[in-house]
């Protein structure tokens, strides 16, 4: 019994012990410095296409996430130095790289100007090609894909503004897209040839490396699997070291091309009967990735467990994630009640019930905030960081005012026609 009862005590001192190490070691990782502070990224995943005849691209936002994972814990970049854009807008492409009278966008601002800056570019989402200039183009979520050369981002623009970077030690492009016009729901641009006219790299580009999913005319896949497009599963494999084949803790460009060609093409055969070459541009023995001590870490396997985005009328909220910063983070905001109140507007207009727009945030209002959260890849706090803020009051700004919403409830001069009713008024506008 006594010795029983040892044991029982040498076991609870052993789970303590390993419990402890664990939290030292979250503890370390939480608060040790990135190997690479200067390392610059933008990360883009366009999954939720406006357009009626686009469909969404399933697992963009996951795409995303996992990317900029794998961008945190191994590359080593800060955070704060990750430009996060789900579900963008040709304006917010616009802001991130430039246009075409300046590449001097966020990015650009970014940049360390002493040159110390590695830049990592990670798109998923629909390419389209345009209908009159056989250029191929990234497609933004509002985009008419009709009308690209209007609406879309140039691949040769981005190309082009990218290769201006001076300030740029490296710059790593991967496109998750194909720009052949088709999808797994049929042929995104009416009455065009799935044909994409490859954009050359300008001279400028010495230091640009480009991998994109698919060559020519092939169709960008899936992976139902892993939940994640087929391009980005095999390609995070890759840089997570599975492409190190010779062992020395780096994968070049030209490592990772083979691994595709070996595993991703073989897998879009298997799966779906069709050819899937990766396409590489640029250096090919530049060093995609870096193992940041003597090997390569695991790649996360929750990442590839997570369950499918839930549809926007799903009646289950998610749970919330438990964060004690999150709501004095959104208060460090100070946003106007104007603001508040295009938000609350955004969510109504994409049916997530955010409650009467009237800038006042209760558990409706969180409550949908969450779930917004959620079809965007995001941790469900419930409370907005200033990127989501901007986000949706964007949106919000798009959807038209309801009846029995008058202007100066919002702050705005009221026209003259209309009585300026106080608060607390009971009134009614119609049947």
């Amino acid at each position: 019994m006594k010795s029983g009862k040892n044991s029982q005590r040498g076991g609870m001192a052993g789970l303590a012990g390993m419990l402890m190490a664990l939290v030292i070691f979250l503890c370390a990782q939480a608060t040790a410095a990135p190997r690479n502070p200067d390392g610059v990224a933008v990360i883009i995943g366009n999954a939720d296409y406006t357009h009626d005849r686009v469909p969404d691209v399933s697992y963009a936002g996951r795409d995303a996430a996992a990317f900029k994972r794998y961008v945190i814990d191994v590359l080593g970049y800060d955070p704060v130095n990750i430009i996060d854009l789900r579900d963008a807008t040709q304006a917010q492409m616009m802001a991130a790289f430039g246009n075409r009278d300046t590449h001097k966008g966020k990015l650009w601002r970014y940049l360390d100007p002493a040159g110390k800056s590695d830049v990592v570019v990670f798109y998923s989402g629909h390419g389209v090609p345009g209908q009159r200039s056989g250029r191929g183009y990234l497609l933004p979520v509002n985009a008419d894909p009709d009308a690209a050369e209007i609406n879309g981002y140039p691949i040769d623009l981005l190309y082009e503004n990218l290769g201006k970077l001076q300030a740029a030690k490296s710059i790593a492009l991967f496109l998750d897209a194909c720009f052949s016009g088709d999808s797994h729901k049929g042929m995104l641009v009416r009455s065009a040839s799935p044909v994409f006219m490859k954009a050359g790299l300008p001279k400028s580009a010495g230091r640009l490396t480009v991998l994109t999913a698919a060559s020519g005319a092939q169709l960008a896949s899936w992976d139902e699997k892993a939940k994640h497009g087929l391009f980005t599963h095999h390609l995070l494999d890759a840089l997570y070291g599975k492409a190190d084949v010779n062992k020395d803790g780096r994968v070049t460009a030209l490592e990772a091309k083979k691994y595709l060609d070996r595993y991703m093409t073989r897998a879009a055969r298997r799966a779906y009967g069709r050819d899937q070459f990766a396409s590489l541009n640029g250096a090919t023995d530049a060093a995609l990735s870096v193992a940041p001590g003597k090997a390569f870490p695991r790649r996360p396997i929750e990442l590839a467990a997570l369950p499918p985005k839930p549809s926007r009328s799903a009646a289950v909220s998610p749970p919330a994630v438990v964060s004690p910063d999150a709501a004095s983070a959104e208060r460090a905001l100070g946003l106007k009640r104007a603001d508040r109140v295009l938000i609350q507007r955004g969510l109504n207009g994409l049916k997530l019930d955010a409650g009467p727009a009237d800038g006042l945030y209760g558990p409706k209002t969180r409550d949908a905030l969450r779930k917004w959260q959620v079809l965007k890849g995001l941790a469900a706090t419930g409370y907005l960081r200033a990127d989501q803020a901007k986000a949706l009051v964007a949106m919000g700004r798009e959807v038209k005012v309801a009846v029995g919403i008058y202007p100066g409830s919002l702050g705005v001069a009221p026209a003259p026609s209309r009585s300026v009713r106080r608060r607390g008024t009971v009134f009614r506008d119609c049947g």
